[in-house]
């Protein structure tokens, strides 16, 4: 597995811009305090978040969301 940070604490830089469209063709983790993301792509459900997987409550297969026209 390989994994990819976009990070930076200014806001503006680009880091969800570049994450949506690294997105297209990568799964996505949306760890931003944000969500945007997680909004973005229409996924609103805050109870299945990573924040869960992250403390052991619920593994990362019970949060996956399988959007419409995902390539799998």
């Amino acid at each position: 597995m390989k994994i990819i940070i976009a990070t930076n604490q200014k806001g503006g830089t680009g880091k969800t811009s570049s994450t949506m469209n690294l997105g297209v063709t990568l799964a996505l983790i949306n760890l931003a305090p944000q969500a945007n993301l997680t909004y973005f792509f229409g996924t609103n459900d805050p109870k299945n978040t990573i924040v869960e997987v992250l403390q052991v409550i619920q593994t990362i297969q019970t949060i996956l969301v399988k959007k419409e026209g995902a390539v799998t």
